[in-house]
C-alpha cells in the first residue's frame, strides 16, 4: 500500500497545481477509491449495504438460533454440538463486528471510529476465521477416533470445553499481530490531512506484511485444511471398506448404502465449504502481498468485498450444512418461533431425541451379527448428533 502511494506521488509531482486539479475533478473519485479506499460513493454504500447486509441478517439469525436451541436445550449437550455452538459463536462476531466496521472504513473518507474499533476491524476477522479453523479441525478429529476406534472411550464434555479454551486462547494469541500494527494514521493526501485506519509494520514493511501472510495463510488455511481431508479421507476409506458380516436383507442392504452416502455427502460438503469460502480471500491476499508485480496485483476495494463476501457466507453455509438439512430440526424450529419458548414433551422423549442422546459406551456395547446395526453405529458416531435422519 506504501509503495503503491509512493509510486502514485512520484508520478504526480511532475504535474503542476492546474493539472492535477483537473486530473482529480474528472477522475469520479477513481483515484481516490483506487489508492485510498475511501472515497463516499452512493452505490458502493448500496451495493456493500444490499450484498452484506442479506449475509448479516442471515447468519446472526441461523447462528443465534443455533447456540439458542443447544442451550436451552440440555439433551443437546454434547461434545459435537459443543464444538458447534462454538463456531456459531466464532460467526456471529465476524459478521457483527469485522462485516460493519469494513463497510464504514471504505464508504467514508476519514476513520473517525477511534483507535480500539480500528484494531478490532482485522483483528476480529482473524480471530473468528481461526476458530471456525481449529474448530472444524477438532471435530474431524473427533469423528476420525471415533470412527477407527470405536472401543475406546468418546471425548468428555469437560475435555470439549478444555479444547474450546484452548482454541481461543490460541486464536486470540495468533491474531494479535492484526490488532497490534493496525492503527489510525494520519495520511497526508495531496493538500488534505485525513485520518485512516490501515496497518503500520516496522521497517522493513514490505518484509513484514509478507512473513504475516505466509504464517496466516498456512495456520488458518493450508494446515488445517491438509488435516480435515486426510482425517476425513481416512473416515471414508474406513466406511466404504467395511465388509458385509452375516446374513443382510436386500432392504437393510439398500439403507447400509443411503447411510453411507449421506455420511459421505457431509464430510465431503464440510472441506469444499471450508476449501471454497475462504481460498478466494486466501489468493487476494497471497497476490497482493507477495506477487513481485506490485503495480498490477495492489488493493483494489472490489476484489476485496467480493473475497470477503465469499468468506463470509460461510456463517451462512455452516448452520444450514449442519442443521437444516434435517428436516425433524427443521420442522421443529418452525413451530418454535421462539426457541426461549420451547417446552419439552411431558412422558418421555420421542425417538429422534432418545437417538440424539444415547451415549457411544450404551452403542458400543451393542454387539448385532447384522452389518446394517454396526453401520448405523458407524452412522451415528460419525455425523453430529442433530443433523441425522431417519433411514
Amino acid at each position: 500500500m506504501d509503495h503503491d502511494l509512493a509510486l502514485v506521488y512520484d508520478y504526480l509531482d511532475n504535474f503542476d497545481n492546474k493539472t492535477l486539479k483537473n486530473i482529480f475533478e474528472n477522475s469520479n473519485g477513481s483515484l481516490s477509491s483506487r489508492y485510498f479506499d475511501g472515497e463516499v460513493n452512493q452505490e458502493r454504500v448500496l451495493w456493500l449495504g444490499l450484498s452484506f447486509g442479506i449475509l448479516v441478517v442471515l447468519s446472526l439469525c441461523f447462528n443465534a438460533l443455533i447456540c439458542c436451541i443447544i442451550v436451552l436445550n440440555k439433551n443437546l449437550h454434547t461434545v459435537t454440538n459443543v464444538f458447534l455452538a462454538n463456531m456459531a459463536m466464532s460467526d456471529i462476531m465476524l459478521v457483527s463486528v469485522n462485516v460493519p466496521l469494513n463497510i464504514i472504513r471504505n464508504v467514508t473518507y476519514e476513520w473517525t471510529l477511534g483507535v480500539l474499533l480500528c484494531k478490532a476491524l482485522t483483528y476480529s476477522i482473524m480471530v473468528s476465521s481461526y476458530v471456525s479453523t481449529f474448530t472444524l479441525t477438532a471435530i474431524a478429529f473427533d469423528r476420525q477416533r471415533v470412527l477407527l476406534h470405536p472401543l475406546k472411550p468418546r471425548m468428555t464434555k469437560q475435555r470439549g470445553a478444555e479444547i474450546i479454551f484452548v482454541i481461543w486462547i490460541l486464536a486470540f494469541a495468533l491474531a494479535l499481530p492484526y490488532g497490534f500494527f493496525n492503527s489510525v494514521r494520519d495520511m497526508d493526501i495531496f493538500v488534505v490531512k485525513v485520518k485512516r485506519c490501515r496497518s503500520a509494520f516496522p521497517e522493513p514493511k514490505m518484509l513484514w506484511e509478507q512473513y504475516l501472510t505466509i504464517i496466516t495463510i498456512l495456520v488458518q488455511y493450508v494446515i488445517p485444511l491438509s488435516f480435515i481431508g486426510v482425517a476425513y479421507v481416512r473416515i471414508i476409506h474406513k466406511l466404504w471398506m467395511r465388509n458385509q458380516l452375516g446374513y443382510v436383507t436386500e432392504d437393510q442392504r439398500m439403507r447400509q448404502i443411503r447411510a453411507k452416502r449421506k455420511s459421505i455427502k457431509l464430510l465431503i460438503a464440510v472441506v469444499v465449504v471450508f476449501a471454497v469460502c475462504w481460498m478466494p480471500l486466501n489468493l487476494y491476499h497471497i497476490l497482493t502481498d507477495l506477487h513481485p508485480n506490485t503495480k498490477t496485483f495492489q488493493y483494489d476495494s472490489l476484489a476485496f468485498f467480493v473475497c470477503l463476501w465469499v468468506a463470509v457466507s460461510s456463517t451462512c453455509i455452516n448452520p444450514f450444512l449442519y442443521c437444516w438439512i434435517n428436516p425433524h430440526f427443521r420442522s421443529r424450529i418452525m413451530k418454535k418461533k421462539n426457541c426461549c419458548r420451547q417446552k419439552e414433551k411431558p412422558g418421555g422423549e420421542s425417538e429422534e431425541m432418545e437417538e440424539m442422546t444415547s451415549t457411544p459406551d450404551t452403542q458400543t456395547q451393542e454387539t448385532h451379527p447384522d452389518t446394517h446395526t454396526q453401520d448405523t453405529h458407524v452412522y451415528r458416531f460419525l455425523v453430529p448428533s442433530f443433523i441425522k435422519q431417519k433411514q
